[in-house]
């Protein structure tokens, strides 16, 4: 049995010294300590449990704000009110807490001003990005600022008890503190379907696209949006009756004009969502992250899907399993593409059925521009133009020092030379470097790939 585990360098090299300083006749209690090692899980603890979305009927909800609010308010504006109360518990801890005097010297206060602060901040939300401002009833227009906000902080505290987030029960005893509230009960039903509302061919007149794929045939898929993951999401793909092409959220299938037999892809510059599984999708903030942050972290696609896997999924209940490496290098090449296609101003087309490899090269063709960096042509500077130089600015020394091991228990002669820099240089190499050299032509800066490493891993054999 292989167990893998990833420790920090710090418990590695404490393991090396225990494991040394044991010796043969502790060797047993080494493993012990190792093998404990390795059992430990690498899962962070989750937070604290999560309390049910409130359960109360529409009626009496509607009741509620028909009696204190205008009759002309918002939807938008009642669900502010609504989930600044559900997304602020630990303040409605505070809140009610004030409320119960149980100390010497606490006064009991009816309106504290935790739920007075929110009250400020609800409104000036409301007035700042509503079309109309917040208006109560039983409250008179002679009221300042001051009187109006505790009068909205006493609706408040009413509907927080209506949607029982209180902790206190009647008598004043208190219940449990109030946890999270999940939002799960709540979440919307996500589908993908085209983005287009209409057949884009030019023959067809824009006619209108029906949804082809039978109830029994429609895919499940699970999809990444905003960092939630969703469980079964239906796929829907769309079809022109007229010409027949096939369209999907993030890309169009058509038939060839020479042999209709053979069908062309269109990648989407326009995608919503990608898909880079057979049953994952993901929407764009998602693919963008993962270019984002290879190209500025230099992280392999094993080392993203570490991070997001130990950051994202881990502390989401869901049956998905997880992102793997050939998910995130898709969604990484998929991304690219769109990219590189919008700077070009037109969607990749290229034929259907491609393997991912056979995707890259057919895209670098297609918009590679034989190597040059689009945005880059015609450029030349002093930091990425540079005359052509036989040998580095900066030389090695010879000093057997700098040779592994060879210093151990042996006495080794003083440093030769020391690194020769330009405008250092011994004459022959002055010439030998000489870039005044009408010869001489610039050469410009080039990418080189390279190999990023992982975490290190310990591999205990039991």
């Amino acid at each position: 049995m292989v167990l893998l585990v990833c420790v920090s360098n710090q418990v590695q090299a404490a393991l090396s010294r225990l494991f040394l300083a044991a010796g043969h006749s502790s060797l047993l209690t080494v493993w012990i300590w190792m093998t404990m090692l390795a059992l430990i899980p690498v899962t962070y603890a989750m937070p604290a449990g999560e309390s049910p979305f409130p359960d109360i009927t529409f009626k009496e909800f509607s009741q509620f704000i028909g009696q204190h609010f205008s009759s002309k308010i918002s939807l938008s504006t009642v669900l502010v009110i609504l989930f600044s109360l559900t997304e602020n518990p630990d303040l409605l801890n505070l809140h009610a807490r004030q409320q119960y005097a149980q100390c010497e010297g606490e006064n009991q206060v009816a309106i504290s001003a935790w739920m007075k602060g929110l009250a400020r901040a609800i409104k000036r939300s409301v007035d700042q990005n509503q079309k109309k401002p917040l208006k109560m009833k039983n409250v008179a227009k002679e009221m300042d600022e001051e009187q109006e906000i505790t009068a909205f902080s006493h609706k408040l505290d009413v509907l927080a008890k209506l949607l029982d987030l209180h902790p206190y029960d009647e008598y004043g005893q208190l219940e449990d503190k109030l946890q999270p509230v999940s939002h799960k009960l709540i979440q919307p039903v996500h589908v993908l379907c085209p983005n287009s509302m209409e057949c884009e061919t030019a023959n067809c007149n824009s006619r209108l696209l029906l949804q082809s794929t039978r109830t029994r045939d429609i895919p499940q898929v699970t999809l990444i949006k905003n960092s939630v993951i969703y469980d079964d999401v239906f796929v829907f793909t769309g079809e022109c009756p007229t010409c027949k092409t096939k369209y999907l959220a993030d890309h169009e299938r058509a038939a060839e004009a020479v042999d209709p037999s053979q069908y062309n892809r269109v990648y989407l510059n326009s995608a919503k969502y990608l898909k880079i599984g057979q049953s994952l999708w993901v929407d764009r903030a998602f693919s963008r992250g993962i270019l984002n942050g290879i190209y500025s972290f230099h992280a392999s696609a094993s080392a993203y899907m570490e991070y997001w896997n130990d950051s994202v999924w881990k502390h989401q209940s869901t049956n998905f399993k997880g992102i793997t490496r050939r998910q995130v290098w898709q969604a990484f090449v998929q991304e690219s593409i769109r990219t590189i296609a919008s700077a070009h101003g037109n969607d990749l087309t290229l034929k259907n059925g491609l393997a991912i490899d056979e995707v890259t090269k057919e895209a670098f063709e297609h918009l590679g521009q034989n190597g040059i960096i689009l945005p880059a042509k015609g450029h030349h500077c002093s930091e990425c133009t540079q005359p052509y130089k036989r040998t580095s600015d900066l030389r090695a020394s010879n000093d057997p020092a700098a040779t592994l091991r060879d210093d151990e228990h042996h006495n080794v002669s003083a440093l030769q030379n020391t690194n020769t820099f330009s405008g250092q240089s011994s004459s022959a190499e002055s010439e030998e470097m000489e870039v005044d050299n009408p010869v001489t032509k610039d050469v410009t800066m080039c990418v080189v790939d390279g190999i990023v490493f992982g975490p290190p891993v310990w591999l205990i054999f039991l």
